[in-house]
């Protein structure tokens, strides 16, 4: 089973100078409580809709069909959300290894030219 967190040469001084990011794991749980609360406030609308029907057909068929489309929408907009998130913290990892791999081409470069 794959750990949640990684905390495995994590140290204070990492955390309180942000030299490691803690930041997706959260996004990740984040993700999975915005889906439920989504999923509950969609089946919650759904659910009201049937009583909407007893005063307007119309009405109920309105609150039924938001609802159902308010799923929809809500969980493809918040993985879509979620993933433009995670998309900027790739980013800053692959910039982070640039910057390591450019920072020992330069040292090798370096020791090459003082022999």
């Amino acid at each position: 089973m794959k750990k949640i967190i990684n905390s495995e040469g994590f140290s204070l001084v990492d955390f309180f100078f942000f030299n490691k990011m803690i930041t997706p794991v959260i996004i990740t749980i984040l993700y999975w409580v915005t889906l439920v609360l989504i999923v509950l406030s969609g089946l919650g609308v759904i659910i009201a809709s049937f009583h909407s029907f007893q005063y307007s057909f119309l009405g109920g068929l309105i609150a039924f069909f938001t609802g159902v489309i308010g799923l929809i929408v809500g969980v493809i907009s918040a993985r879509i959300g979620f993933e433009l998130v995670c998309v900027l913290f790739n980013i800053n990892r692959n910039i982070e290894k640039l910057a390591v791999n450019q920072n020992s081409s330069n040292e090798d470069q370096n020791s090459d030219d003082k022999q």
